[in-house]
């Protein structure tokens, strides 16, 4: 009796023992183990810190330093707390500044031209197959060149005696001709020309890109329903290529806030007056120029601030115009 009755309670014990395959075997750290999609994220995680103490080290850091010395008179040595004053007396209450913002905006405004006038030469070049080869690669040549020899270069073309008043006078159009670089709007429309050739460029491979993904069997469609060359642009190709529009937008208007520092420089040098210096040249003035560095601290926040809020309502936009 006594043996089948410890018989019987082995069989018991043995029956509550979970299954192998119903048991979760334990890892080295205790516990049940990592399910596959947790420890890759957790080794992609591992992997990844190194480039994401870079990135603090290198951008999140001097990021906020630069934050706290805009709020200081710092002359490179020596840092005082001052407040708001950079922000409040140094930039909202100079009439110069207020110049300077509105030549960024007259600049990001004419973004959308610019890449207009590169959707249309992209749209050409796709119709045009047997010399597209050839036009791409004249229209990415501004790639290849830097901002200091495009500068050099419109700065000569645009100059007194330079190539647009002679081509002036020698068609009998005189009277048009001026020192067009030393006017206030005559000096920042060359800037933004000269920007606009430079960047035409990308944005033409960017959309050229865009309408080869669109099919040649809509296109035949669209054309045989009787739509014209506009039209089939506007009703047919603009929607399915919008993406790579706003991927066009968003690179030509960082670039037009951000990367033009060597342009103003080697072309007009910010001036005549205020007229062509823009958040990041005056950056460049206030800071290496005046020696007051607390308020280009103050300027490159601003100049953060403004490109984060130009970005972000242009892919805000774009998001809408899909919804």
């Amino acid at each position: 009796m006594a043996t089948g009755s410890a018989m019987s309670k082995s069989v018991e014990l043995r029956n509550r023992r979970p299954k192998p395959e119903n048991r979760l075997p334990g890892n080295r750290f205790g516990g049940t183990r990592l399910g596959l999609q947790s420890r890759r994220s957790l080794w992609g995680m591992l992997f990844a810190l190194p480039a994401l103490l870079l990135v603090v080290l290198l951008l999140v850091l001097p990021a906020l330093q630069a934050l706290y010395y805009s709020f200081t008179s710092w002359d490179g040595t020596d840092a005082q707390w001052i407040g708001l004053q950079n922000y409040t007396n140094g930039l909202f209450a100079n009439p110069d500044f207020r110049r300077i913002l509105l030549n960024n905006a007259i600049i990001i405004a004419s973004v959308p031209l610019e890449v207009a006038v590169a959707l249309a030469v992209s749209y050409l070049l796709m119709m045009r197959r047997r010399s597209r080869p050839f036009f791409r690669a004249v229209f990415f040549l501004p790639v290849a060149l830097s901002w200091v020899v495009i500068g050099l270069t419109f700065g000569y073309l645009f100059s007194s005696r330079g190539a647009v008043n002679t081509l002036l006078d020698n068609i009998g159009l005189s009277a048009l001709s001026s020192d067009w670089l030393a006017g206030d709007w005559t000096s920042l429309a060359a800037l933004i020309l000269a920007f606009s050739w430079s960047y035409l460029g990308i944005n033409v491979v960017l959309l050229s890109t865009g309408l080869a993904t669109v099919d040649p069997s809509v296109i035949e469609a669209a054309r045989l329903d009787g739509a014209g060359g506009l039209g089939m642009l506007r009703l047919v190709i603009l929607p399915q290529i919008r993406r790579y529009v706003e991927l066009a937008l968003i690179v030509t208007m960082s670039a037009a806030i951000t990367q033009i520092f060597g342009l103003i420089y080697t072309m007009t040098a910010g001036g005549p007056g205020r007229s062509t210096t823009t958040l990041e040249y005056a950056l460049y003035q206030t800071s290496f120029a005046q020696g007051n560095f607390g308020q280009g601290a103050a300027l490159g926040i601003v100049l953060f601030v403004v490109s984060l809020a130009v970005t972000a309502l242009r892919i805000r936009s774009g998001v809408a115009a899909r919804d």
